[in-house]
C-alpha cells in the first residue's frame, strides 16, 4: 500500500506536469504561427497571382460546367440551382485536394527549417494545412457570396452541418497529406504517384458534378466506397433544402476523416527521426 501511495503524483507534481504540457503546446502554437506567416510571405507575398489563382481555379471549373449544363439543356438534380450545385462540389473538393497536395510537399520545401530544434516535421505539415484550409474555405464562401449577388439563389439550409462536412474534407486532406509527406523523403516520386493515382481519378469519382442517385446501382455501390462522395453528398444535403441524399452516411464520412487524419499524423510522428535523418 505504501508503494502504491508513493507512486501517485502529488497535487503539486500534477500541476507542474500540466504546466509543462501547456507550455509545450503554447510553444508549438507560436512555431506553427511563425511558419504560417513565412508561408504567406513566400507563397503569396512574392507572387500576387497565388491568391488570385485560388479564386480563379474553382471559378473556372464552375463556369465551364455551368456552360455545359446550359448547352445540354440540363438542370441540376432535385431542382437544385445549377451554379450553387457546382460550387458545393468543386470548391469543397479543391479544399481537400489543395490541403493534401500542399501538405504533402511541406517537408521537402522547408528542409532548412528542420535544422532548428524547435521545429518538427509535424509543425511544417500543420502550418501548410491550416493556411490552405483557411484560404480555400474563404474562397468557398466568397464564391457563394458572388453567386448570391448575381441572383443564383444561394440559401444555406443547415450552416453548422455544412461546416462539419467541410471540416471532414479538410481533415481527410490533412491526413493524406501528412501520410504522403512522411513518405516523400524516402520515395522522391511520391508527388507524381499521388497525382496519377489520387488526383485526377478522385476529381471524376467524388460527386462534383453529379449525385449518387444519378448513377447505376452497381456503379454507385462501388463509388460509395469513396468517403469523399459521402462528404460532398452530406454537404449538399446540409446546404440545399431541395436535396436530401439517400446514400450519404454521416457516420462513414466522420469515421473515415478521423481515421485518415490520425493515420497520417501518427505516421508522421512515428517516422520523425528517420525523416530528420533523411532530410
Amino acid at each position: 500500500m505504501k508503494a502504491v501511495a508513493n507512486s501517485i503524483p502529488r497535487r503539486g507534481e500534477r500541476t507542474g506536469s500540466w504546466l509543462r504540457v501547456a507550455g509545450a503546446g503554447a510553444t508549438q502554437v507560436r512555431v506553427v504561427h511563425a511558419i504560417m506567416l513565412r508561408e504567406i510571405k513566400t507563397r503569396f507575398g512574392r507572387q500576387r497571382m497565388g491568391y488570385l489563382w485560388a479564386v480563379l481555379e474553382p471559378t473556372a471549373f464552375v463556369a465551364i460546367f455551368a456552360l455545359m449544363f446550359a448547352y445540354g439543356n440540363q438542370t441540376a438534380p432535385s431542382g437544385m440551382p445549377v451554379v450553387p450545385f457546382l460550387i458545393t462540389g468543386f470548391a469543397p473538393f479543391l479544399l481537400f485536394r489543395s490541403t493534401m497536395t500542399q501538405t504533402m510537399g511541406a517537408i521537402e520545401t522547408n528542409r532548412i527549417l528542420l535544422t532548428f530544434p524547435q521545429i518538427t516535421p509535424t509543425d511544417l505539415v500543420l502550418a501548410r494545412a491550416l493556411l490552405e484550409m483557411a484560404t480555400l474555405t474563404a474562397v468557398f464562401f466568397l464564391l457563394l457570396a458572388v453567386a448570391h449577388m448575381l441572383g443564383f439563389g444561394v440559401r444555406i439550409e443547415n450552416p453548422l452541418e455544412m461546416l462539419f462536412a467541410l471540416g471532414c474534407l479538410a481533415m481527410t486532406g490533412l491526413g493524406l497529406g501528412a501520410f504522403f509527406a512522411a513518405l516523400t523523403p524516402f520515395v522522391r516520386s511520391m508527388p507524381q504517384i499521388v497525382a496519377m493515382v489520387a488526383g485526377r481519378p478522385l476529381f471524376f469519382l467524388s460527386g462534383l458534378f453529379f449525385t449518387a442517385e444519378m448513377l447505376p446501382r452497381a456503379f454507385r455501390e462501388v463509388l460509395l466506397l469513396n468517403p469523399l462522395l459521402h462528404m460532398i453528398e452530406w454537404l449538399r444535403s446540409a446546404f440545399f433544402v431541395e436535396f436530401q441524399s439517400q446514400h450519404a452516411s454521416v457516420e462513414f464520412a466522420l469515421g473515415a476523416a478521423l481515421a485518415i487524419c490520425c493515420l497520417g499524423l501518427l505516421t508522421l510522428r512515428g517516422l520523425r527521426k528517420r525523416i530528420l535523418a533523411a532530410v
